[in-house]
């Protein structure tokens, strides 16, 4: 194993100091993922929703207040007539309309209706609306808690306060409201629902389209240093000098493809950290299941560098295959442009490359809150390919040309 991590350390070390691949590891990368976010929509990925309000009480207003905070959906206050010329426009996904006596008949224990106001088949809409369920569900049912625990308890007498039974019982009401909804927010049994692929209604942008996108078309752009300089050991008889010594044939295999996970690695955890802290892709919802990708990027992209290295003999060979393999994977992967705005036969071949799997994980931790389990099916399809081109890679080395 020292051998091994020798010999990769002395890869990693070389690569380090070449300032061309720091311009294709790092610089790039910023680069088109800035460009390519702001012209896919920018920064934020939650769905504009238009909310006009005819009601001002309490319950009314903790709705606003708690779609104001959700992660699904970025609200603006609007007229009626505005928010519907907003949907017809489609300035937003969807308007909610909070009509007159919502709160008023909740505090009666009457139905409560609220409208919204989409376009007939917009999977953004069904988005919408089950985040509005989700959380006008909870607070109506606390509404009527706090107004059963009111109505259990009794009113207390207003004594010399001259404090009328409604004004007592509308104290009640506001103190038991917070403890109604702090036991609903907190149920014993709960169910987690992770929607996937096209089914979620979310098609990426933004900076959660190009960071991840990016991410993986120049990780696997930046194998041509690394594959240059294998071609070049061979050529000017490096690798078989090496063999003089006491390093065996599958130490030096070993140590080159860890070398190129090292690099590959280290370069996604500074393009990660850029992600996250200047463009605002949330990556460490799930570090471990972040963790379960980044392996997995690193391991496919490794191996298939080690294969190119040992299959081509030049290095405009290696330039040229580079650009194409990385460019065209990262196309048909959903790298540039999201494969749910594709025809059920792109989005199938695409899936055939395991990097379609791993943006898919990457997305789904960012935007879904995608766990460890959530990934491991694409963590096993890249997996499968690593340990397939890493077998080729090992039949077709050679130490000369």
């Amino acid at each position: 194993m020292k051998r091994i991590w020798t010999l990769a350390s002395k890869d990693f070390l070389e690569t380090r100091r070449d300032r061309l691949a720091l311009l294709f590891t790092v610089v790039m990368p910023l680069a088109f993922t800035a460009f390519f976010g702001l012209m896919f929509g920018g920064g934020s990925d939650r769905l504009p929703l238009a909310i006009s309000s005819a009601d001002h009480g309490a319950p009314a207003t903790q709705l606003v207040s708690a779609l104001a905070r959700s992660g699904v959906v970025k609200t603006e206050m609007m007229t009626k007539d505005d928010a519907e010329k907003a949907v017809d426009d489609n300035k937003v996904a969807a308007a909610l309309e909070i009509p007159a006596g919502f709160s008023a008949a909740l505090a009666a224990g009457r139905p409560a209706e609220l409208t919204l106001v989409s376009t007939a088949g917009s999977s953004g809409a069904q988005t919408v609306q089950t985040e509005v369920s989700a959380l006008a569900g909870p607070l109506a049912a606390g509404e009527r808690a706090a107004q059963a625990a009111v109505a259990v308890a009794g009113t207390p007498p207003g004594g010399d306060s001259g404090a009328s039974a409604q004004d007592l019982k509308d104290a009640a009401l506001l103190m038991a409201r917070p403890l109604a909804a702090q036991s609903l927010a907190q149920p014993v049994a709960t169910v987690r629902v992770v929607e996937a692929g096209t089914a979620a209604g979310q098609i990426p942008n933004g900076f959660v389209l190009s960071s991840p996108g990016m991410l993986v078309n120049f990780i696997l752009f930046s194998l041509l240093t690394a594959g240059i300089a294998l071609i070049q050991e061979r050529r000017n008889f490096t690798l078989q000098r090496l063999m003089t010594t006491r390093v065996r044939r599958w130490e030096l295999i070993a140590g080159k493809a860890v070398g190129m996970f090292a690099l590959t690695f280290v370069q996604q955890i500074i393009l990660i950290g850029a992600g996250q802290l200047l463009f605002g892709v949330d990556y460490l919802r799930d570090p471990a299941a972040l963790l379960l990708m980044m392996v997995a990027l690193s391991l496919f992209a490794s191996t298939l560098g080690l294969l190119l290295a040992a299959v081509l003999s030049s290095e405009q060979a290696m330039i040229a295959t580079t650009v194409i393999v990385s460019m065209s994977v990262a196309a048909l992967s959903g790298a540039w442009f999201p494969l749910e705005i594709t025809g059920p036969a792109f989005q199938f071949v695409g899936h055939l490359l395991p990097t379609a799997w791993i943006l898919d994980g990457l997305r789904g931790i960012i935007v879904r809150g995608f766990g460890v389990a959530d990934v491991l099916p694409a963590f096993g399809v890249a997996l499968a390919w690593s340990a397939a081109l890493f077998a080729l890679a090992v039949w077709r080395f050679r130490l000369s040309d």
